[in-house]
C-alpha cells in the first residue's frame, strides 16, 4: 500500500443537515432484549446499540438508519438536506 497522504479539501464537501435545517447531532443509546433462551448466560440481556440523532427533533437521520438496519420506523427522519458551497440547498429523500 502507497504510504501516501490522501489531502481532502473538507470545504468543498456538504455538511448534513435534519429535515428541520438542525446541523448538531449526538449519539444516543438503543436498547435490545435478548431472551434468556438466546443468551449464552441462559439470562436476560440487554444488548445495547449506539446511534446518532439530531439534537433538535431527536429522529435518526436518513444516512444513519440506511446503514444502521432495524431502527425503528418511528425514530427514522423521512429526509435530510444537504448544503453544497457551490448548489445550496438539495432536498434529498
Amino acid at each position: 500500500m502507497n504510504d501516501q497522504s490522501l489531502k481532502v479539501d473538507l470545504s468543498s464537501t456538504p455538511w448534513i443537515k435534519c429535515q428541520g435545517g438542525n446541523m448538531i447531532w449526538e449519539t444516543s443509546m438503543l436498547f435490545k432484549r435478548l431472551s434468556p433462551l438466546m443468551s449464552p448466560s441462559g439470562k436476560e440481556e440487554l444488548i445495547p446499540a449506539e446511534v446518532i440523532v439530531c439534537k433538535k427533533c431527536g429522529k435518526v437521520p436518513k444516512f444513519f438508519s440506511d446503514a444502521a438496519k432495524g431502527i425503528p420506523d418511528e425514530l427514522k427522519s423521512t429526509c435530510h438536506l444537504l448544503a453544497s458551497p457551490d448548489k445550496g440547498l438539495i432536498m434529498d429523500k
